[in-house]
């Protein structure tokens, strides 16, 4: 029992937090900050203890249903690093929009307690209640600015594509469930490996169905269009949790149900091949999508979304690079681990808008930044660069890394093509630049400020990109010894 509640102890005392978290904010109504102090208590306390659990062998609990691994326990520290900063980065904005309430710190510990759940679930049945426990706070967050209707749009959008996405998940576990008698993973991949059952179609529909629904999540084109809206809608800090908790913990849980069968075994060779030409097809429309559509856009939410599905068009060329004999999950796990802090860095700072706040911040809004504030248009230049894919920042090395895997891979044409994709977006990214730095500010731009732990954690942001773009090679090492939980 002991090492049972040694092994679960992050997951427990991130559980614990949120009823305290709960508590405090009852005990003092008038006052936001008891709450706000509990869940940054909550997740350094989270992270630190995942952290020290990783040497920790992996272990599964629950019947088998959850296992706790090293990167069940990596991911989770992730997470909490990112709920941590988006608190910090989020204060003012709250404050400022009128939104500053005990219940979002509620609800973004329990975001973060279902993604920890989700990367972590063995089980068909506990991975869909850890993805509603990760997806229902997020369709209140989404909707949190309840004055607005364009937020009020963003939450019954988000909301009903969720539910439906949620009800395909379940009729693709139940047609799995019917042709394996099973719903764990490690059940499903045993039955995977007899010959006789090669093919089957029932299961193959099942398989097809989880999928779309995490496709769904990630908005891999044509899987995408409900991201710009939800993006522009919700508020900011929301968005910029969306973009990133809840980007990693599905791309993560889409890998390891791309594996959930044991694609490598005799007479399973023409499934793997059309499980191949899937990923490759969303990938080539995921580029093409994001890059293409991405330099059109002025609203600056609305960039970031394409921006995102964009990345989810490099991540399924490390999705396809996994299907490959010999090959691991690492690609996918450093481009996800590099996108994260630039994200973060670029949602914070857009959050600093003032005084136009929430009611949409265009590209005008950047002009002529650099004589307003030179440090804020540095902090943009490093982390769109790294967003582009620019040498010297962890964007070109996540980049280079996720191709070169291609490349081995024997996808060298998918290569080019997104080699080409990333010179296409990249003017989407150097643009805002431009203005920043080669225009008169817009006499109707917004004005740009930002408290000192906004400032703190977009710095600490850029000080991460830069340092993983020069010094790579810890994160990529650690990271490729991270094995997939099957």
């Amino acid at each position: 029992m002991n090492e049972v509640i040694q092994t679960l102890m992050p997951w427990l005392i991130l559980a614990a937090g949120i009823l305290v978290t709960l508590l405090v904010s009852v005990i003092r109504v008038e006052s936001k900050r008891p709450a706000q102090f509990s869940a940054l208590a909550t997740l350094i306390l989270t992270g630190t203890s995942a952290i020290q659990t990783l040497a920790l062998p992996g272990e599964a609990v629950f019947a088998g249903s959850i296992e706790i691994s090293s990167l069940s326990r990596i991911l989770l520290a992730l997470f909490s690093l990112i709920g941590i900063l988006f608190i910090m980065g989020g204060d003012r904005y709250l404050t400022k929009e009128r939104i500053h309430l005990s219940d979002y710190y509620h609800l973004l510990l329990i975001m973060i307690l279902g993604a920890g759940v989700m990367v972590a679930a063995k089980d068909l049945v506990v991975l869909f209640i850890a993805l509603e426990v990760m997806s229902l706070p997020a369709y209140t967050l989404a909707g949190f600015r309840r004055s607005d209707s364009r937020s009020n749009e963003a939450a019954i959008k988000y909301f009903v594509l969720g539910g439906a996405v949620g009800a395909v998940f379940l009729l693709g576990a139940a047609f799995i469930f019917g042709a394996t008698g099973s719903t764990q993973f490690p059940a499903i991949y045993a039955w995977s490996r007899q010959p006789a059952t090669a093919g089957n179609l029932l299961f193959a529909a099942g398989h097809f169905l989880v999928l779309v629904a995490f496709l769904f999540k990630v908005a891999a084109a044509p899987f995408h269009f409900w991201k710009p809206d939800v993006y522009e809608g919700a508020p900011t800090p929301v968005t910029g949790v969306m973009s990133t908790l809840v980007a990693v913990a599905s791309f993560v849980t889409l890998v390891r149900l791309v594996h959930l069968p044991a694609l490598d075994t005799s007479g399973w060779e023409s499934y793997l091949s059309a499980v191949k030409g899937t990923v490759r097809a969303l990938a080539v429309i995921s580029l093409l999508v994001g890059s293409l559509v991405i330099i059109t856009q002025k609203n600056l939410k609305r960039l970031f979304a394409y921006s995102s599905i964009s990345q989810s068009g490099y991540l399924m060329l490390g999705v396809l690079a996994s299907l490959n004999p010999g090959q691991g999950i690492s690609q996918v796990l450093v481009y996800l681990f590099g996108y994260v802090f630039a994200a973060v860095g670029l949602f914070v700072l857009l959050a600093q808008s003032e005084p136009r706040g929430d009611t949409g911040v265009e590209l005008v809004d950047l002009t002529g930044l650099v004589k307003k504030s030179p440090l804020r248009t540095a902090l943009w230049s490093v982390l769109l660069f790294s967003m582009a894919g620019m040498p010297f920042t962890v964007g070109f090395f996540t980049k280079y890394f996720i191709f070169l895997s291609s490349v081995g891979t024997g996808e060298a044409p998918l290569v080019i093509l997104a080699a080409l994709c990333a010179v296409v977006s990249a003017y989407a990214y150097l643009r805002p630049i431009g203005l920043m730095v080669m225009r008169e500010a817009d006499p109707g731009a917004a004005q740009w400020s930002g408290g000192f732990w906004s400032q703190f954690v977009v710095i600490v942001s850029v000080i991460l990109v830069v340092f993983l773009g020069l010094m790579p090679n810890a994160m990529i090492q650690y990271l490729k010894g991270i094995p997939l939980i099957h």
